[in-house]
């Protein structure tokens, strides 16, 4: 039986609706369609929605001031993505999460990272700059305790070494990969007592880039999702 108060999921789509900057839907059935999509993936990938939230279509049309019809088109696009699940006239909930997918997605992300690397030779001042930036943005949000805001700067750190490659083919193989990695890494820096050890971790990556030593550099960050993941697992146990 579900115990859940019938309040509570709505209270959580209001909330998460008010956190965004106000914005007009662009017109057209497909612009809005994606409109709606956008900030609902945002809601959910930033935690704001979190595993087992229960959404109804109508609460979320209501709230963006759009018709059922894009928000059911939506829906049916984060179900496929495996976002969201859907029980026969039953409630659509925000997917849950578990290790199995970390299991599967983490390997994948290091090896590309890894790929990346030796792709991307020797390393210029201004990415450097951009990887020390981040990195400080993720040690500001670990301190402040806002899991979503540390998710956003480690996302941005490792997007930074995808990029070095300047490869068309694997960043777009990354990009199937990152919604999913930001719920699992929202989950992991809520978790709060170990996520400030990803920031030393990525300190070691950085020095060994700046110096040119792309062996260390890919060891170093292959060890960083290695001992991420180790984490997950410990949390999860």
């Amino acid at each position: 039986m579900d115990h859940e108060p019938p309040d509570s999921s709505y209270q959580l789509l209001v909330a998460a609706a008010a956190r965004d900057a106000p914005t007009r839907p662009s017109s057209g059935s497909r612009l809005l369609r994606d409109h709606v999509y956008a900030r609902v993936l945002e809601w959910i990938v930033d935690g704001r929605l979190p595993p087992g939230t229960r959404m109804r279509d109508k609460d979320i049309a209501d709230l963006l001031e759009v018709s059922r019809t894009p928000v059911r088109e939506a829906i049916r696009r984060l179900e496929d993505e495996g976002l969201v699940t859907t029980e026969a006239s039953r409630w659509t909930r925000v997917a849950e999460l578990n290790v199995a997918a970390a299991e599967q997605i983490y390997p994948i992300r290091w090896t590309l990272e890894g790929l990346a690397i030796s792709l991307g030779g020797p390393w210029p001042a201004d990415r450097i700059a951009e990887l020390k930036a981040a990195n400080k943005r993720l040690a500001k949000a670990v301190r402040a305790g806002d899991a979503a805001a540390a998710a956003k700067a480690d996302s941005d750190f490792h997007d930074v070494i995808i990029a070095i490659a300047d490869n068309t083919w694997l960043t777009s193989i990354v990009g199937d990969l990152t919604v999913h990695l930001r719920r699992l890494e929202v989950a992991y820096f809520a978790g709060g007592t170990t996520a400030n050890q990803s920031v030393h971790e990525h300190k070691r990556a950085i020095s060994a880039l700046a110096k040119g030593d792309l062996g260390a550099a890919e060891s170093a960050i292959t060890e960083n999702w290695q001992r991420s993941l180790d984490r997950i697992r410990r949390h999860n146990t």
